[in-house]
This record gives structure tokens, sequence and C-alpha cells, in this order.
């Protein structure tokens, strides 16, 4: 049997596309007809260029493609990811642009960035409240264990009040690069078919403290970005409605021992 390429396996998109959110902030997205849902990057211009995600390996070279329009590769200065798992950092090629240093959770770093081979250990983490400069603009990180895995954290970009909310905000299906609808209700029903939240509890108590936040514009890892006016539709949704783990994984039923 012949050898398959690991950038042929899915997840995998046929077309990526760039889209400027704001000042110096692009969403680089490409929907996957399988999944039902977008898989998004972000890219942050400033004086030391930064990515958040990576993508999954197989839609790489079409990111990678996306990238260099907007910065040359060698000019990355980081590359961020939220939580361990493979969309969020699948395409680590990145990391083989000149002086490029992972940044992650400090709950990655000692629980999953360790004893693994050919793991860069030259990366920085970060803890709860702790910030980081790139020139003009300061990133704030936030742990949120288990939202959706208990490394997880979100990053709030200060000076554009900017929230990366990785896997919390969902939309299904492929829409603008800004959401002009309220699609809260089908994000509930998706995480319910889905089951990637264990529990109400920490998914609230994050929303809560992102609701302080008054964010001008949430970037989630999957779906379109949602500004300020109907922000407030999704996390009341998630405030007010069950959404936890109830039997379905990846919308298949699991018998389980009562």
């Amino acid at each position: 049997m012949p050898a398959v390429s690991k950038t042929t396996q899915f997840p995998k998109s046929d077309r990526v596309t760039a889209s400027e959110i704001s000042d110096g902030i692009y969403r680089i997205s490409g929907f996957v007809e399988s999944y039902g849902i977008t898989f998004n990057q972000f890219l942050i211009v400033d004086e030391q260029p930064m990515l958040i995600h990576t993508g999954p390996i197989g839609m790489y070279k079409q990111i990678e493609e996306r990238v260099k329009e907007i910065v040359p590769l060698e000019k990355l200065s980081y590359v961020a990811f939220l939580h361990f798992e493979a969309d969020e950092w699948g395409g680590m090629e990145f990391l083989q642009s000149k002086d490029v240093q992972l940044v992650c959770s400090d709950l990655s770093s000692k629980l999953n960035l360790a004893g693994w081979y050919d793991i860069p250990v030259n990366h920085v983490s970060f803890w709860d409240n702790e910030t980081m400069k790139t020139g003009k603009r300061k990133f704030r990180f936030m742990m949120t264990p288990h939202v959706h895995h208990w490394d997880s954290m979100m990053v709030y970009e200060e000076s554009t009040k900017s929230l990366f909310t990785s896997d919390l905000f969902i939309q299904p299906r492929i829409n603008t690069p800004v959401i002009s609808q309220d699609l809260s209700q089908q994000m509930i029903e998706l995480y319910r078919a889905v089951g990637i939240f264990a529990s109400e509890g920490p998914v609230r108590q994050t929303t809560k403290r992102l609701l302080d936040l008054h964010p001008s514009m949430v970037y989630p890892m999957h779906g379109s970005c949602i500004d300020n006016g109907l922000f407030q539709n999704y996390a009341s949704a998630i405030m007010n409605q069950s959404f936890a783990y109830s039997g379905r994984l990846l919308g298949q039923k699991l018998e389980t021992v009562t």
C-alpha cells in the first residue's frame, strides 16, 4: 500500500481565505464540509506579528500562503495555540520560520510539551492574567480550564478589545467573516450534539469573566467573528441553556453504564 501524505488527511478545505476584520487583525479561514464548520486562524500584525492557531495539517499549505500574502514568514515572531489539539497547532511547520517562538498556556507547557518527540522546547508559556507586548499591542492571557480542554486558555488584546475564544462561541456552516445574524441557538445545538463540554459550570464561569471585558470583537476558532452588538446573545445562550455532554460524542450516541 502506498504511503499517504499527512497533509492529505482531514480536516481540509478546498478554499482558505483571509479577511481583515479590524486594523491589522486577519481571520484566515477554511470551511470543512464534512464537519460543517470553518477552521479559523488569526494573524495579528504588529512590530512582532503573532499567529493564533496554525490549523490542522491538512490545511497547512493553504494557510501558509494566506499568511505570506500579509507578512513574510520570516517576520513572524510568535505562534500561539490555545489548547493542545491538532486543529490548534497541527500545522507546526510555521515554527521553521526564523526566530519564531511558540506561545501556549502554562498547563500546556507542563502537561503536553514535556516528553514528546520533536516538540519544541524553545517556547514561552503564560499563566492567568500574565501579559505580553508585541509592539503597540498588549495581550492578556486567561486560563480557562475545562472550557473544552483542561489546559485551555483564551487571549485578550487590550488595545483593540479583541477576544480570542478558541472553541467557545462556535457557529456552524460558512457565513460572512463577521456574523450579522444570531446563530446562538445553532451554537447550543451543535455543542449538545458534539459533546465537547463535560459540564456547564466552568464554561459559565468563564463566560461571566468575558462579559466583564466588554470586547469589541470576539474571534472564535470555528465560525464567524462576533461584534459587541451580538456578543450578548451568544453569552446569554451559554448562561441560560443546557449544552453539556449528555451521551453524544461527535453526533453519535454513547451507551454508558449507570
